[in-house]
């Protein structure tokens, strides 16, 4: 009887030892790949050119960033946790704008095709605008053109990014007519971005954004 199962542990041994060793090669050698071609399509290659003309050296653009390398759940329960990640570990960014010190995520940009909306895309500008306001993140969004004013994408990405320096702009200030100066804020929850202030400060205290949006050709 003890020989009977010494030769089933020795055979189950064998087989296990097959398996792994041939067996699961045999199947990666029945999965062929090829390559898919571009990542971008032509309208995406356009802006991502344009982007990289922008911010030159300051800054390193990356485009389709699956979401999930980009920002995590603050839910501290397990249960919670899983349900957050899973929202986002199958969705991804268009274009994510980084620090080139340490990669960090300064901007995230969405490129709208201009296709018509559906519940899928409904559904995933939703999760876009509520992940990147609790992470923290800018979300520009950008509709898509036969060419683009790197002036205007320069400027809209050096309010989030202190190393890119958007072309000289004289503003005056609305109230008083002064001069505005360029600042960057200190502290709060804007700590970082730039924002033109009055000259005459303290006397006017007039403040105004520094980033502006896209015009319309």
């Amino acid at each position: 009887m003890e020989y009977v199962a010494i030769l089933l542990v020795v055979f189950v041994a064998f087989y296990l030892f097959i398996h792994q060793r041939y067996l699961k090669q045999d199947a990666l050698k029945d999965s062929a790949y090829k390559k898919k071609g571009p990542i971008l399509n032509q309208k995406e290659s356009a802006f991502y050119n344009a982007l990289l003309s922008a911010v030159g050296q300051q800054a390193v653009v990356m485009p389709k960033v699956t979401m999930s390398k980009v920002i995590a759940p603050k839910a501290t329960d397990k249960k919670q946790w899983f349900i957050a990640n899973n929202r986002i570990a199958k969705s991804y960014f268009d274009f994510v704008v980084c620090d080139p010190r340490n990669l960090e995520a300064r901007v995230v940009l969405e490129l709208d095709d201009g296709a018509p909306l559906n519940k899928g895309k409904v559904e995933r500008q939703k999760l876009l605008m509520h992940a990147c306001k609790s992470a923290g993140i800018p979300l520009i969004g950008a509709t898509v053109k036969h060419s683009y004013q790197v002036g205007k994408l320069r400027r809209l990405l050096a309010a989030h990014i202190d190393l890119i320096e958007a072309d000289k702009e004289v503003r005056f200030c609305k109230r008083c007519g002064s001069p505005m100066n360029i600042k960057t804020a200190s502290q709060g929850d804007y700590k970082g971005r730039r924002f033109f202030t009055c000259s005459r400060q303290p006397q006017c205290n007039y403040t105004e954004n520094y980033n502006v949006v896209f015009d319309e050709e």
